[in-house]
């Protein structure tokens, strides 16, 4: 069988541009985290394609003369991991995925750190924080059948339409675990066919 279109080689952050199916464009959000400043929230539910948006943007923010410090808090992580402030300068911005996991204390120590450089600061959170908001995902069965579309470009690995909805209400919305849903979809299928 060729490879599952749903591995986690082809759904990581990154793997995938961020899809706007709003009109909006990653240029249209480097512009609005410049008007506040460098500093900025990108807030969603889980697996609404924060992350993503985050590997998207990282590129445009270095040619926007961003020296991006980036950092991706993972569950149970409450701190950050050391910054020198001698390394931080205005043009620094430091990124920070995951930010809700961050305690308290290390919240408003990393903001002082940075305020200090006159540095900026772009995190992902699933609710405001406080850093005023330059986009929120906001994930819809239409956003999720366009990453459906994207990756199952060989017809071997197609899903029916009633799959992707089905594995979009059974996971609440959640794009990210859908995919997932998806990858055992595409081994059943591969495995009828075999028989």
């Amino acid at each position: 069988m060729s490879s599952n279109p749903f591995a986690t080689r082809f759904i990581r952050p990154g793997a995938l541009p961020f899809l706007f199916l709003d009109g909006d464009s990653a240029e249209a959000i480097v512009e609005r985290l410049k008007g506040q400043k460098w500093w900025g929230q990108i807030i969603g539910e889980h697996g609404s394609g924060k992350s993503t948006l985050l590997a998207t943007l990282l590129p445009m923010l270095e040619a926007a003369g961003r020296r991006v410090v980036a950092f991706k808090i993972g569950p149970g992580e409450r701190g950050v991991p050391s910054i020198e402030r001698s390394s931080l300068s205005a043009a620094s911005l430091i990124v920070v995925d995951g930010y809700e996991q961050l305690s308290w204390w290390s919240k408003w120590k990393l903001r002082m750190i940075i305020r200090r450089a006159d540095a900026g600061l772009l995190v992902t959170a699933h609710a405001d924080v406080g850093l005023g908001t330059v986009f929120q995902t906001k994930p819809s069965e239409a956003v999720a059948r366009a990453v459906v579309e994207q990756l199952t470009v060989d017809a071997k690995s197609r899903v029916e339409g009633e799959q992707i909805s089905a594995a979009y209400r059974e996971t609440g919305g959640n794009v990210r675990e859908m995919l997932f849903r998806l990858f055992d979809v595409v081994q059943k299928n591969a495995t009828k066919a075999a028989d």
